[in-house]
């Protein structure tokens, strides 16, 4: 893929530079390759496959693979020449965090004799919860998500465990309006531990980065449960339930604990100075993301989940877990047989992110530097932020807007380049421009702030 018109639209929007780089930065486990000043696919595939290699082990925030990559940015807009503009005059601004995770000492007993194992029958899910104790709590059972209009009313939940059935193909969002329903409840279980997705159910095994460590005491701590575990506490099958029908008592306890992260969470800054005497103090801010989720403890075959996924689950995420079908099992099989005839099994747990957001950041370091190289200087200054935490909620972000290394009214632009592997050039064709061509770009939002963006994005793809 090329960023012709990408640069294109940043170099009339910013319109020189003089570099000069004071501060060391640390060595890195990811080697510098070679590149040139022009922006071209062999450079960006030079810069991803570093980034988005096994050996980051998914670049979650405040790890030691999130770590390396930052200092491999740091590297290279060293390397480039851009002036380092984080905390005191180094290239990184450091994010207090800590690690929020499902408390491995949780234990939950049924009925006072059938204990249910931690990861195995629950996991607890609500993390912003204070953990919660249970002495003989009852159980009632709310109904199932598939009915939510048979829900029992909240004034039967108060004081007792509410339990709610998603039969297997269903969406589980909707037990989230449990948290606002049955504020009253001693908490909820949530019967579809077998649906959470690995990448979910890793975040809360492993933990989560978080900038806050209080709790909330008004949220309703919850948990989910197998649905084995489900019919225990029910003392019988859920689809032989009705609402309002009385389980088993509960006893133990489950939350989330707080710990310390393995590597410093950090943004990365450095600034292309502008050429223009007047313009200089003015910067266009160029970002992106070089954090992704981790890694997940229970490794699958790598091709066997991708073939499961191209058939049940092409949308990701937004494509529910479900069991397939006798076709769509056929159509499964037909892939993993090509499959094998490329690869041996091969577990895998990590989930690497190319795309989300490696593209980026691979990107922003290509413009830089085509900009520190290139004969065209811009006569804003550009300010390149690498975030980390966006993954956790949009930390990085959040903290160089509360702690800009720059005026904030100085800014007078702000690119964020997320996902920019994601889709074809014929995806977005607006009036036929840009069908087929490897040069169109699409940008999320071109005119929702700026119309004077949007015309300068159509002249570049015209």
């Amino acid at each position: 893929m090329k960023f012709r018109a990408a640069l294109a639209a940043y170099l009339a929007l910013a319109g020189g530079l003089i570099a000069c780089a004071s501060s060391s930065a640390p060595s890195s486990g990811i080697q510098s390759g070679k590149t040139t000043a022009e922006i071209s696919a062999a450079d960006l595939r030079e810069r991803l496959y570093r980034i988005a290699d096994d050996s980051t082990m998914g670049r979650e925030t405040g790890s030691k693979g999130a770590f390396a990559t930052s200092a491999y940015i740091a590297g290279e807009f060293k390397r480039l020449g851009l002036e380092p503009a984080g905390d005191n005059g180094t290239w990184f601004q450091v994010i207090p965090m800590w690690r929020l995770y499902a408390d491995p000492s949780s234990r939950l007993t049924v009925g006072g004799n059938s204990a249910l194992a931690i990861f195995s029958d629950f996991m607890p899910s609500a993390s912003l919860a204070m953990p919660r104790t249970l002495n003989n709590a009852s159980v009632i059972y709310a109904g199932s998500v598939s009915d939510t209009s048979r829900w029992i009313a909240p004034a039967l939940a108060q004081g007792k465990v509410v339990l709610v059935q998603v039969p297997v193909g269903s969406s589980f969002r909707a037990a989230g309006a449990l948290a606002s329903r049955y504020r009253g409840a001693l908490a909820v279980m949530i019967g579809a531990m077998e649906d959470v997705p690995s990448e979910n159910s890793a975040r809360l095994r492993e933990g989560r980065p978080v900038t806050d460590s209080s709790r909330n005491p008004n949220a309703l701590p919850a948990a989910w449960v197998t649905r084995r575990a489900a019919a225990l506490i029910m003392g019988r099958a859920l689809d032989q339930l009705t609402p309002g029908d009385a389980g088993r008592t509960l006893t133990g306890q489950f939350g989330f604990a707080l710990g310390s992260m393995p590597a410093q969470a950090r943004n990365v800054v450095g600034i292309v100075r502008g050429s223009d005497p007047t313009l200089r103090t003015q910067y266009v801010s160029l970002t992106a993301h070089h954090d992704h989720v981790g890694y997940d403890h229970s490794p699958v075959d790598h091709d066997s989940l991708r073939a499961f996924n191209t058939v049940i689950r092409p949308m990701g995420a937004d494509s529910p877990l479900r069991e397939p079908t006798d076709d769509e099992r056929a159509r499964i099989s037909r892939l993993l047989d090509s499959l094998r005839k490329v690869h041996r099994p091969r577990r895998d747990s990590i989930r690497n992110g190319a795309d989300d957001d490696g593209s980026g950041t691979a990107s922003i370091l290509e413009i830089a530097e085509a900009m520190m190289r290139g004969t065209v200087k811009p006569r804003r200054s550009i300010l390149f932020v690498s975030h980390t935490g966006e993954e956790s909620g949009l930390v990085g972000s959040a903290w160089y807007t509360d702690h800009a290394s720059v005026p904030v009214d100085s800014i007078v632009a702000e690119i964020d380049q997320d996902m920019v592997g994601r889709g074809t050039p014929a995806d977005f064709p607006r009036d036929g421009v840009g069908a087929g061509s490897a040069t169109y770009l699409e940008v999320v939002g071109a005119r929702r702030i700026s119309k004077q963006f949007g015309d300068m994005l159509e002249a570049a793809n015209k």
